[in-house]
């Protein structure tokens, strides 16, 4: 009688799970996956630090006065340094420097031409030699165009290339010594 009792007690909890499993119960509903529309976009992405290239000659002056004086320095540049762009998709220099530009803070330079005169100036002790170089700065950055599929994730579509831009097209390299010293920027 125990035995007959409990089997029925077991059928009537698997009745009530089958029924129960049929209904869904308010807030337990999985729910349906996110959708999204699909959106191509560009990310530009600076690499590594910056570079410099020189473009005029080292010049030197001595400061023979016996108290730390303001050098002037005027050098004409005689090498004319330019943006490139090693493209694996598309794309002009100047298609790379506009998307560069809008999608950071820097300003590219597309050629510093050589035959112009630029000058710096310079503090330096009593007895010492100043030196000075100008130079460009350069910075690399990665094009990349990416798309949000409609499952919401991102994914990247296609890489552009890398631009390798003049982001400073005058920046002198420095050193003060009673020795020869080379500029450093």
């Amino acid at each position: 009688m125990n035995r007959v009792k409990r089997n029925l007690a077991l059928a009537g909890l698997a009745t009530s799970s089958l029924v129960l499993g049929s209904f869904v119960i308010p807030g337990t509903a999985s729910a349906a996956p996110a959708r999204c529309n699909e959106v191509f976009y560009f990310k530009v992405t600076k690499l590594g630090r910056p570079t410099y290239k020189s473009i005029g000659p080292t010049v030197s002056k001595r400061n023979a006065a016996s108290t730390t004086s303001t050098l002037k320095y005027a050098i004409r540049t005689d090498t004319t340094r330019s943006s490139t762009y090693h493209r694996e998709a598309g794309g002009s220099l100047d298609w790379g420097i506009g998307k560069v530009e809008a999608k950071t803070s820097y300003d590219i330079t597309k050629t510093v031409s050589k035959g112009r005169t630029v000058t710096n100036t310079l503090k330096v002790g009593p007895g010492k030699r100043g030196y000075t170089r100008p130079m460009v700065e350069y910075r690399k950055f990665m094009i990349d165009e990416y798309v949000q599929g409609e499952d919401c994730q991102h994914r990247l579509y296609k890489s552009y290339g890398v631009l390798t831009g003049i982001t400073s097209s005058i920046h002198f390299a420095e050193c003060v010594s009673k020795d020869p010293c080379t500029p450093k920027p």
